[in-house]
């Protein structure tokens, strides 16, 4: 390569600022560009978190949130609303570029040598507030198209932690209501065996009720049977005396026929 050849790609610019397949604009390569170059610095005026707070996110027509706040510290951040091109760069899930702080200066470095036309992208690795819901994943969705697309900007750990939050949470709620379950069906078998002694006991008073009916119509028949006996006894004695009063009767008229003709 000639030493004019060199010069011309050492003042050539590294990338270029147009319209990007992954959304709105992007920032492309202009020439080769070698691993562990820093491509380009993410500037602006570093402002406190409240201030970044009040300024948030911008949402498109498709109601995808994007951001141009990059955190330098706990308390401040850069604002890229009013800086350079770095803003433009899109979220890549396997990126060819790496975001690389030196003490308030943010610079995006070169993971891999890249190619002169590829769009330039870096993992964003966004820390949303909150519980990392599907809507929340969706708002701040991925469309950098790679095989290992995550579909989201979001931090992979945060994602992992919800995961691991919601794993625990889901037990907890299986096993109360594993719990609950159990103290359902103990309660039905305790409602179930004190019917069953209940039905058992109003059968075996029913069943003494029977009895104790049964041995009154026996009893009953058994008295009426003996008052029958003593009238029929009776009877039979009336009939009895009847007929002995009707036999000395004749007796005695027979005894006064005979004493008369013995006088004549």
């Amino acid at each position: 390569m000639s030493l004019l050849i060199k010069n011309t790609m050492k003042s050539q610019p590294l990338y270029s600022v147009r319209v990007s397949k992954i959304h709105g604009r992007g920032v492309f390569a202009r020439r080769p560009i070698r691993k562990g170059v820093r491509v380009i610095e993410y500037t602006g005026p570093i402002i406190s978190i409240k201030k970044a707070d009040k300024i948030g996110n911008t949402v498109d027509e498709h109601g995808h949130s994007h951001t141009m706040l990059f955190t330098v510290d706990d308390d401040r951040v850069i604002d890229g609303t009013r800086g350079g091109d770095a803003k433009y760069i899109n979220h890549g899930c396997t990126p060819n570029c790496e975001a690389v702080q030196d003490e308030d200066r943010i610079f995006i470095e070169s993971l891999r040598a890249i190619k002169k036309g590829e769009e330039i992208t870096y993992d964003y690795h966004l820390i949303v507030p909150g519980k990392i819901t599907d809507k929340i994943k969706k708002e701040y969705e991925c469309f950098c198209g790679s095989p290992k697309c995550r579909h989201t900007q979001i931090d992979p750990r945060l994602i992992a932690k919800q995961a691991k939050k919601d794993k625990l949470k889901a037990a907890k709620k299986k096993k109360k209501e594993e719990k609950k379950r159990l103290k359902a069906e103990i309660k039905k078998a305790k409602a179930e065996a004190k019917a069953k002694v209940k039905a058992e006991a109003k059968a075996g008073e029913k069943a003494k009720a029977k009895a104790k009916k049964e041995d009154k119509a026996k009893a009953k028949l058994k008295d009426k049977a003996k008052a029958e006996g003593g009238k029929k006894a009776k009877a039979e004695s009336v009939a009895v005396n009847s007929n002995k009063k009707k036999g000395d009767k004749k007796d005695k008229k027979k005894k006064d026929k005979s004493g008369k003709n013995s006088k004549k």
